[in-house]
């Protein structure tokens, strides 16, 4: 027991980011109006080769060939984070403070769910070979990188997307690799191992994945923010975010024990 009491000491710091979904995209400032209309925009990374016989004529070599349709135009909604502090008015200061570090430690965790909502929209299931990680994960990157029209043939660096617990058998069956802050597989594909995607084991397999997000983040003054009747102040700290994945996306299961 204590004898005298307690100093009042600086709260210890946290060292980083955890890995995530904001780690391994792309942050782009998100424009002034998206905040309210979303984006729209046609993606540079989708679309496929072909190939012929040289040893036809000309105008077989026209006849031949197959003309694809233009790449289709992707368009995401916004959605706002936000994060709060409710308490009396002394010390206003520290208020502002205190929700912006509450916004910082969960606003990740927000934008990975508002990213596995589209992925579960828009991916395409598929049924691994057999019940092992290395089984999921291979019929996820065959499917993202192998040739079409069976597969997407998807010829850039796609993004495998996981809830953290999946973390640990990737790892036990050396599906990945430290690439400085990065987590990628053998073939490149970038591991996000997010806490706002689901625990069921589902694991996607998407194209290029950026996040845009406001530059700035909207703190009202606090004199707004005082409600005089209760005397109580309702700090807020809010920004936009759009996600979006390019192309294709698909998903397989790993079921690694979840109860039926």
């Amino acid at each position: 027991m204590a004898i005298t009491p307690p100093v009042v000491v600086s709260a210890p710091e946290p060292r980083r980011l955890r890995s995530g979904l904001l780690a391994a995209s792309g942050i782009v400032d998100l424009p002034p109006h998206g905040r309210a209309g979303g984006i729209i925009y046609e993606p540079v990374s989708c679309g496929y080769a072909r190939s012929y016989d040289t040893l036809c004529t000309a105008t077989e070599r026209v006849a031949e060939k197959t003309f694809d349709a233009a790449d289709s135009i992707i368009e995401r909604e916004p959605f706002i984070v936000y994060a709060t502090v409710k308490c009396g008015p002394v010390g206003g200061s520290t208020l502002k403070a205190k929700v912006l570090r509450r916004l910082a430690n969960g606003e990740q965790s927000v934008v990975e769910q508002a990213m596995g909502g589209i992925l579960a929209a828009g991916a395409m299931p598929l049924v691994a070979p057999g019940a092992t990680i290395t089984d999921v994960v291979g019929e996820l990157e065959q499917w993202l990188y192998g040739n079409a029209p069976a597969y997407a043939q998807y010829g850039n660096v796609g993004y495998l997307h996981a809830s953290p617990r999946i973390l640990s058998y990737a790892r036990e069956a050396d599906l990945v690799i430290q690439d400085g802050p990065i987590l990628r597989t053998h073939m490149g594909t970038i591991w996000v191992f997010g806490g706002g995607y689901t625990d069921d084991g589902t694991i996607y397999v998407s194209g290029n994945v950026t996040v845009w997000r406001d530059p700035e983040i909207f703190v009202p003054p606090q004199a707004q923010v005082l409600d005089k009747t209760t005397n109580q102040v309702y700090m807020l700290a809010e920004r936009g975010y759009v996600v979006s994945y390019d192309c294709v996306a698909a998903s397989a299961v790993f079921d690694w024990g979840v109860p039926t």
